[in-house]
């Protein structure tokens, strides 16, 4: 593990936050592209992006806390702030990302959906360089293996990188064939909790509910996948 990137003077410089940062970054890049192609203001990206980011990260960690270390949170109430340690849950985020894109649209008088499909392969793209940080910080790790290569856990957090990577290309791909706003958007959602389900099989992180065989992630990737399907045939058919 290399949670720690370099130390300047009293600055550190943490491999989680850095690859946050970068994943951000790169997901704006592909989002302008995406703005220029269909005619929307370049400068609407930038500010939704800003605002799509912090509040993807309180979704993120604050889902993280109330479900996996709210104890740890009680006994020290700052720790919320410590995002650049690691402590973020990709559906926390996901949900994070709705609200603020919902009351974005709102405020700017733009639809959901079109911002929705615009961002989708830049939001699936982030969360593949999202889990190099994971995996340099030694977090969402997996369930012991035969020793490979010097791991003797499986690298879940490089498995869902190739996976989401593989999403990105798809996505990429079908952007100007989905002809339905929202399409796009939708098979994101779906995409990602079928590869949110497979990763979890070689996770050890994973939290139970109510004392069963069945984790928090799967449950709630599920839920997302039925809602995402059922709003994706309406849709088609409008």
């Amino acid at each position: 593990m290399h949670p720690i990137i370099a130390k300047i003077g009293p600055f550190t410089i943490y491999s989680y936050g850095m690859m946050v940062a970068i994943a951000f970054l790169l997901g704006v890049f592909i989002a302008k592209h995406e703005a220029i192609r269909k005619d929307i203001k370049p400068d609407l990206m930038y500010d939704f992006s800003f605002y799509l980011i912090v509040g993807s990260i309180i979704g993120a960690r604050i889902y993280y806390i109330f479900f996996f270390d709210l104890k740890g949170f009680l006994n020290d109430p700052v720790s919320i702030f410590k995002v650049w340690q690691g402590g973020l849950s990709i559906h926390g985020g996901i949900l994070g990302g709705v609200i603020t894109g919902l009351i974005f649209s709102k405020i700017r008088k733009i639809s959901f959906w079109k911002l929705a499909d615009l961002i989708s392969p830049s939001i699936i793209l982030g969360q593949a360089v999202g889990r190099i940080g994971c995996f340099l910080n030694g977090c969402c790790f997996g369930m012991p293996m035969e020793p490979f290569c010097g791991m003797k856990n499986h690298p879940t957090q490089i498995y869902e990188l190739v996976l989401d990577f593989i999403g990105f290309l798809l996505l990429w791909n079908l952007r100007k064939k989905v002809n339905f706003i929202g399409g796009l958007f939708l098979l994101y959602l779906m995409m990602y909790s079928v590869i949110r389900v497979i990763v979890s099989k070689f996770r050890a992180d994973n939290l139970y509910l109510w004392n069963t065989n069945l984790t928090l992630a799967d449950f709630t990737s599920v839920t997302i996948f039925i809602i995402a399907l059922v709003l994706f045939v309406r849709k088609r058919h409008v």
